[in-house]
């Protein structure tokens, strides 16, 4: 009885090695970023843009949703974000951008909204020359996909670098963006584009089917592990 007791107990400790031994990270997790603006006193604002990332193992796959209503017309420009320090610019190949046509480039040369030093790592847009890429819009997203040579871990996003503008009116952010094509009523003497900054959003990630367990979880299962043993040993 007593090596039942153990096998018990040691397949207990392998399951708790197991959860926590594959890293404090799942495989499969999402993460979610918010940008608003434009605060600036000649720029028009209610500006905002949702940020949407789904990521399977080593492939991220992003979102870029102006969700601006007050500004019917409103089109990207430009997209900027940072990733976490462990994540070198070359350890990444972006794809699947549609609309086709857009691209990743790194670093970064922020349009529209004062100077950032350092600058963002990467930006999105569509590049100059001939054929034109479609406009990303309210009702056109950007997607593209970015492809890390390991797993992709949640402090990749969030871990990143939060960039302050030479124009302080702006408050720092990971995420940053350049509309074009906005809408003035109301604003007298304002530019027809605007800034927007923001950050991941720690309440977007996480529940992915490779989520772990609290390790208050994993303590309960350990002790009903061992009350199984204990109990079984009693009725010996």
């Amino acid at each position: 009885m007593e090596t039942k007791i153990k096998h018990i107990l040691l397949a207990g400790f392998l399951s708790s090695a197991a959860i926590f031994g594959g890293g404090a990270q799942a495989a499969s997790f999402s993460v979610a970023g918010s940008l608003t603006g434009d605060p600036r006193t000649n720029n028009p604002d209610n500006l905002f843009i949702n940020v949407g990332i789904n990521v399977v193992d080593t492939v991220a796959s992003w979102t870029v949703d102006i969700a601006s209503p007050l500004h019917p017309n409103a089109k990207l420009d430009e997209f900027y974000f940072n990733l976490g320090s462990l994540v070198n610019v070359a350890d990444v190949t972006f794809g699947g951008y549609n609309p086709v046509g857009w691209e990743i480039q790194s670093p970064a040369t922020v349009q529209g909204g004062g100077s950032f030093n350092p600058s963002f790592s990467f930006q999105a847009l569509d590049p100059a020359g001939q054929p034109n890429a479609a406009d990303v819009t309210n009702t056109v997203n950007l997607l593209f996909t970015a492809t890390l040579n390991r797993n992709w871990t949640l402090d990749d996003f969030y871990s990143a670098a939060a960039l302050q503008s030479s124009e302080a009116t702006l408050p720092a952010g990971q995420l940053g963006a350049h509309l074009q094509s906005l809408s003035t009523a109301g604003c007298a003497g304002c530019s027809d584009s605007g800034f927007l900054i923001g950050n991941y959003t720690r309440d977007g990630g996480g529940g992915g089917q490779g989520s772990v367990p609290e390790p208050s979880v994993v303590a309960l299962l350990g002790m009903g592990l061992l009350g199984m043993g204990l109990s079984r040993k009693s009725k010996v």
